[in-house]
C-alpha cells in the first residue's frame, strides 16, 4: 500500500476568515481522499473547526516579517520551524502569504522538503520585497499559485515581473438554499476587519447616507461580521450613526461560526462583500456586490457579481480597468428599489458560481497538484536550490540595508 502524502499548511492565522475557511475545506477534501494533514499557524478561533484527523500545530510569531527578528532569533524560530516540519515527516508544504512562504523557503536549506506558494490574497505583495523576490526566483518551476488571472495581473503589475502562475479557483463548499427567496430586510457583509478590508467603512457610510434619504432604506439594516483591528473604530462610527438615525440601523456582530454563520447568509437580502465570501453568498443566491480590494478602489462598489463574463475571474477590484465604479449608496438603491433586479442579480451569482467553483473538480485538481510538486523538486533540486541560495543572499543584503537605514534614521 503507497505511502499517503502529508501535507503541511503553513499559514499566518485559523481566525474566521476566507482563508481559513479555505484551509478547513480542502483539509476536509484531501483527510477523505487518502492524504494527511497538518495545519502549522498562530492559532485562532476557527482551529477548532478543523475536520478530525487534521492536526494543528501552533507556532508564534509565523506570521511576523523576518525583519522584526534578530538574526539569532529568526535563526532559532527557523530552526524550530524545520524542526516541527520533519519531525511530522511532512511531504509537501503549501506556504501561504505574507509571511509563512518567506519562512518555509528559508527553512528548505534544512528541510529539503519540497513547497509550493500559494497566493490567497495578492495585496501581500504590498510593501513585501521579500515575497516579491521569492516568487521570481520560484516563478519557472510552476510553484507559484494564484486564484485568479486578475490576481495575476495586479501581482504583475507590483513586482514588474512577467509571471507563469498556476490558477486554480478557491474551492467553496456552498452554502445550501433550496431557492432564491430574500427573506429578511439585511445587507450582510462578511469579512476580516483589517485595513485591506476597509471598504466596510465607506460601506457604512453609503448605507447611512441612503438610510436619510430613500423610505425604503427604514426597513432594512446593516449587518456586519467579523472582527479584527478596525472593530473598534468601526463600532465608534456605527454608534454615532445610529445615534443619528435613533434607531439601531447598522450592526456589528463580532465573530459568528458554523450553523449561525450560515444562517447570515440565507436571510440576507443582499451581500456585500470580496474573495471567499462573496462566492458563498453566490453559492446561495444572494444578489452579490463586489467591493474593491485596495486604498483606490475599496470606496467603492464594482458591479454584481455573476452580470459580468469577467466575474468568473473577480472576486475583489484591485484595478478599476474595463470594470465601472459607482457608489456602495447606488449600487444597493437599485437593488432595493426593484425586486425583479434583486432576483435577477442573485439569480446570474448563482449560476456563475455553480458553473466556476465546483468544490470536488477544484479539489481533485488538487490532489494531482501536490504530486506534481513533489516531482518537481525531484526532477529540478538542484535548479531549485541554486535559486533559493540567490534569495538567501538577498534577503540578507536586504536586512542589512534595512539596518542602515534605522540607524541613519535615529
Amino acid at each position: 500500500m503507497p505511502k499517503k502524502i502529508k501535507v503541511a499548511f503553513v499559514t499566518p492565522k485559523m481566525i474566521i476568515g476566507g482563508a481559513e475557511s479555505y484551509i478547513i475545506n480542502k483539509s476536509n477534501w484531501l483527510i477523505n481522499n487518502g492524504f494527511d494533514v497538518i495545519v502549522v499557524s498562530q492559532g485562532g478561533e476557527n482551529v477548532c473547526n478543523l475536520p478530525s484527523g487534521a492536526s494543528h500545530i501552533f507556532f508564534d510569531k509565523i506570521s511576523s516579517s523576518p525583519l522584526e527578528f534578530s538574526s539569532k532569533d529568526y535563526s532559532v524560530f527557523v530552526d524550530k520551524l524545520s524542526d516541527i516540519l520533519l519531525r511530522n515527516d511532512v511531504d509537501v508544504i503549501e506556504a501561504h502569504n505574507s509571511y509563512p512562504a518567506v519562512h518555509v523557503a528559508v527553512s528548505y536549506k534544512y528541510t529539503k522538503i519540497p513547497f509550493f506558494i500559494n497566493i490567497l490574497n495578492e495585496l501581500s505583495y504590498y510593501r513585501n520585497p521579500l515575497l516579491k523576490i521569492l516568487t521570481k526566483k520560484l516563478n519557472c518551476f510552476g510553484l507559484i499559485y494564484l486564484l485568479t488571472y486578475e490576481m495575476n495581473k495586479y501581482v504583475e503589475s507590483i513586482i514588474n515581473f512577467k509571471l507563469k502562475p498556476k490558477i486554480i479557483p478557491i474551492p467553496v463548499k456552498p452554502i445550501n438554499q433550496d431557492n432564491f427567496s430574500l427573506a429578511n430586510k439585511y445587507i450582510l457583509s462578511v469579512c476580516r476587519l483589517s485595513d485591506d478590508k476597509d471598504y466596510v467603512r465607506h460601506l457604512i457610510r453609503d448605507f447611512y447616507e441612503l438610510y436619510k434619504v430613500n423610505d425604503k432604506l427604514s426597513e432594512y439594516k446593516l449587518v456586519i461580521v467579523g472582527d479584527g483591528i478596525l472593530y473598534g473604530s468601526l463600532t465608534v462610527l456605527a454608534n454615532s450613526l445610529n445615534e443619528e438615525a435613533n434607531d439601531n440601523i447598522i450592526q456589528l456582530k463580532g465573530t459568528l461560526v458554523g450553523d449561525d454563520l450560515e444562517t447570515v447568509y440565507k436571510n440576507c437580502s443582499i451581500f456585500v462583500g470580496m474573495g471567499t465570501t462573496l462566492l458563498l453568498a453566490a453559492s446561495c443566491g444572494k444578489p452579490s456586490v463586489i467591493a474593491g480590494g485596495i486604498p483606490e478602489t475599496n470606496k467603492f462598489s464594482w458591479g454584481l457579481w455573476g452580470e459580468n463574463d469577467l466575474d468568473a475571474n473577480i472576486i475583489g477590484i484591485c484595478s478599476g480597468k474595463d470594470r465601472t465604479s459607482t457608489s456602495f449608496q447606488a449600487t444597493i438603491e437599485s437593488l432595493v428599489e426593484s425586486e425583479f433586479r434583486r432576483i435577477s442579480s442573485g439569480k446570474a451569482a448563482y449560476k456563475m458560481f455553480n458553473e466556476n467553483y465546483d468544490f470536488d473538480s477544484i479539489m481533485t485538481l488538487w490532489g494531482n497538484e501536490y504530486h506534481l510538486v513533489i516531482n518537481s523538486f525531484l526532477i529540478n533540486e538542484a535548479k531549485i536550490e541554486k535559486k533559493l541560495k540567490y534569495y538567501y543572499v538577498w534577503r540578507l543584503f536586504y536586512r542589512e540595508i534595512r539596518r542602515v537605514v534605522k540607524f541613519l534614521r535615529l
